[in-house]
């Protein structure tokens, strides 16, 4: 008996030590538990953000990240238009020197992605165009310092920090090339590299950066160009337009490029059809003179000399202008 009674013992204890070893390797083999992984240093969010990984890439493989790790290979929205991932600038991009076609198409909603959502249900204050002897890119909705403002699209948040001018800014990449940019926030509730669905809360209206007023300033922007979004979106019914928007190169040369057009943006010059025809001919500029136009605010607004005016127009500098005269520049 006693002996039976040893040999139990011995018996034990070799399953009990068997079973240790055994669990201690399957533990050390645990998915997520790579030890490369955990050494891994940090991606430059330059370009290219670090959260970009844990959105995009969190279901593959078994450390969950894919199997090229390399931040370069990660993909994010528009990849195939964009060349980088710039969480540091507002706009880095040259449109002129990105957009090689004469027009393209824009689907604003694909299926299986939500519908679009005006980000804030209001009246417009201000429009796209001239203001102030200014380019206004947005257009600016009335709103009380904090109301929600939700995500037009579906997309992944590019931007969400103070930027020149526009204060508390977040900027969303969507799917289709564009960019939407949410202006003079109170409050951000988005981080960079976060994936926002429409309709979803990103920030409460406020009065930050350049700002006379709370209100919403919401941008469209395409490969970095503005696009005026009351040719996009009826604001009265918050609703598209269209699924489809067609942008020209002929229209962000004769309407959305406003630095290009040196003021001559038709709400504030008031040309003509037949005048703008002829200064398209011709290759001239134009400008028609208005109430308290003189040589001297004319040839600053367009960066040109009274003198130069004086001559293209055969005038004096003491010449009085009339309302109604076209003035070439």
């Amino acid at each position: 008996m006693k002996l039976l009674h040893k040999i139990f013992i011995i018996i034990s204890l070799v399953v009990f030590t068997s079973n240790t070893i055994d669990g201690k390797v399957s533990d050390e083999k645990k998915p997520g538990d790579d030890k490369k992984s955990k050494g891994k240093s940090k991606d430059d969010t330059t370009h290219i953000n670090t959260n970009l990984a844990k959105h995009l890439n969190e279901e593959h493989g078994e450390d969950g990240l894919p199997e090229a790790s390399d931040s370069t290979l990660i993909s994010f929205p528009s990849n195939d238009l964009y060349a980088s991932w710039d969480t540091t600038m507002a706009h880095p991009y040259n449109f002129h020197e990105a957009f090689k076609t004469d027009s393209v198409e824009i689907n604003f909603v694909s299926p299986g992605e939500g519908l679009f959502v005006v980000p804030f249900k209001g009246n417009l204050t201000s429009e796209f165009g001239w203001r102030h002897r200014r380019p206004h890119y947005g257009t600016d909705i009335d709103l009380v310092t904090g109301d929600t403002v939700v995500s037009a699209f579906d997309g992944m948040v590019r931007i969400a920090k103070v930027c020149y001018g526009y204060g508390n800014c977040i900027i969303i990449r969507h799917k289709n090339g564009l960019e939407t940019v949410y202006g003079h926030l109170s409050k951000m509730n988005v981080e960079v590299g976060q994936q926002v669905k429409a309709g979803e809360i990103i920030g409460l209206g406020g009065n930050t950066g350049r700002s006379t007023g709370d209100h919403l300033h919401w941008e469209l922007r395409y490969l970095g160009q503005a696009i005026d979004a009351e040719d996009v979106v009826n604001f009265t019914t918050g609703q598209l337009k269209d699924n489809c928007f067609v942008l020209r190169k002929t229209d962000v040369e004769n309407k959305y490029d406003l630095r290009a057009l040196h003021g001559r943006h038709k709400r504030d010059v008031g040309l003509t059809k037949a005048e703008i025809a002829y200064a398209k001919k011709t290759g001239k500029k134009l400008h028609k003179v208005r109430s308290g136009d003189t040589l001297g605010h004319i040839a600053q607004r367009y960066h040109t000399t009274v003198s130069a005016l004086c001559k293209k127009n055969k005038l004096r500098p003491t010449t009085t202008l009339k309302l109604g005269q076209l003035i070439k520049i």
